[in-house]
């Protein structure tokens, strides 16, 4: 059995109705809904543990390069409501 993959999360509209589309989802590449709306599947996997197959996964520094500021904001004051 052949299969397809989503390439968006979408709802389409199609001659059946609607259906729910997640990216990456895997769908028989004979189904109905891939017959009607080939430009929604793909035969590559667009995921791979829950990010673009594509994507370089981010890096995060910890500290500030030199020179470099990071600065944070203080969460504004709550005032009380008078009963």
């Amino acid at each position: 059995m052949d299969v397809v993959y989503v390439k968006t999360s979408c709802v389409v509209r199609w001659s059946q109705g609607q259906s729910p589309l997640a990216q990456g989802e895997v769908w028989d590449a004979e189904a109905d809904l891939v017959a009607e709306r080939p430009d929604l599947f793909t035969d590559e996997p667009t995921l791979v543990r829950g990010r673009p197959a594509t994507a370089e996964p981010p890096v995060e520094t910890a500290t500030a390069a030199p020179g470099e500021k990071r600065t944070t904001r203080k969460p504004a004051a709550r005032t009380r409501k008078a009963t």
